[in-house]
């Protein structure tokens, strides 16, 4: 099985820091799996979806830290 997510992370624009960033998830694309004919095919597929849900959230804690990390930045230069 093959999916694939979007991530996009929220962060205020230019000089609004109203808001800290966040992170929205978006499947843009769930392939069809093959067809399952008995439970080990079953699992197969299941940890093929959990591992790509896990480097999803890999993936969206890095981008978030370095937005969240801007933001502090700019935040701490308006003071």
């Amino acid at each position: 099985m093959e999916c694939n997510f979007d991530i996009e992370v929220k962060k205020p624009d230019g000089s609004d820091i109203l808001f800290s960033p966040y992170v929205i998830f978006r499947i843009r694309q769930l392939n069809m799996t093959p067809n399952c004919m008995n439970e080990e095919d079953i699992d197969e597929q299941i940890n093929l979806l959990i591992q790509n849900v896990k480097e999803l959230g890999k993936r969206a804690k890095k981008k978030l830290k370095t937005a969240k990390l801007n933001h502090d930045k700019r935040l701490s230069e308006r003071k």
